[in-house]
């Protein structure tokens, strides 16, 4: 009797275990399986945290295409072919490859302050550049002397017509306001600069009258971006910079200890 209950209870703990095997079996093409576990390991954590129940089905379905195809492949003899054979080992070879060198550069850690180090020696990457019009123009609240104004410019020149007729104090030195930029401008009038070609003029109403615009010379001006604007760009060159010279070490470690011949 108690022969009989120890040989249930190994029964029952074997066909628990065939259970528990079979649930953590998710598919199968023939003898080929795919596990719970395969299948999470082909994702990260992240990934697969985020998946839905139809893109994990999704994937399973690719599986098994996969699978038949591969199986077909053994079945004719494919897989044998000295040239698919050669590609096959360049595959594992290149899948290694990557899984050693992920590996190693899973560890990188730049502080913020490598990266403040980096910014102050290399400001200068990290400017923005814009353009600024030197500009001529007059100003009249007088529509109907527009036209006039036109003829004036093309009879004798735009410093001439604009002390003849601007109604504005820098009427009186032929026009000349200096340089404007896009924040200092009028957005209408800023508009209009980039619109324009150089020495060409251009009429912009606004709420106080009309103003008849020209630049006749243009310079760029850069800024520096501070340090916060600009730490992710700095972060994705230093990493890039870090993993290159990781991977040229690890590169001269194998090779030093290797032995290497090249007959080609």
């Amino acid at each position: 009797m108690r022969n009989l209950l120890l040989f249930s209870v190994i029964l029952f703990l074997f066909i628990s275990c065939i259970q528990q095997d079979d649930e953590d079996i998710v598919a199968q093409v023939n003898n080929e399986k795919l596990t719970s576990e395969k299948l999470k390991s082909n994702f990260s954590k992240e990934e697969w945290k985020d998946m839905s129940n139809e893109e994990k089905r999704e994937f399973v379905q690719d599986w098994i295409q996969l699978t038949l195809l591969a199986q077909e492949a053994d079945r004719q003899n494919i897989s044998n072919i000295p040239e698919i054979e050669s590609k096959i080992e360049t595959a594992g070879k290149t899948i290694k490859s990557n899984a050693l060198i992920a590996q190693k550069l899973s560890d990188i850690e730049i502080s913020e302050d490598e990266l403040f180090n980096y910014y102050k020696i290399h400001k200068s990457r990290f400017q923005t550049s814009s353009t600024e019009y030197k500009v001529q123009r007059i100003f009249t609240t007088d529509e109907s002397k527009l036209e006039e104004i036109r003829q004036e410019i093309q009879k004798t020149s735009f410093t001439e017509t604009a002390k003849k007729y601007s109604e504005e104090k820098a009427g009186k030195n032929g026009g000349y306001i200096g340089f404007l930029s896009e924040d200092n401008a009028d957005k209408a009038i800023w508009d209009a600069l980039k619109s324009l070609k150089k020495y060409r003029f251009k009429t912009v109403k606004k709420d106080r009258g009309y103003y008849i615009l020209r630049y006749y010379d243009t310079r760029k001006v850069y800024k520096d971006r501070i340090f916060l604007e600009v730490i992710d760009e700095i972060r994705e060159v230093v990493l890039k910079s870090r993993k290159e010279e990781i991977f040229d070490n690890l590169i001269k470690e194998l090779k030093k200890k290797s032995e290497i011949s090249i007959s080609i």
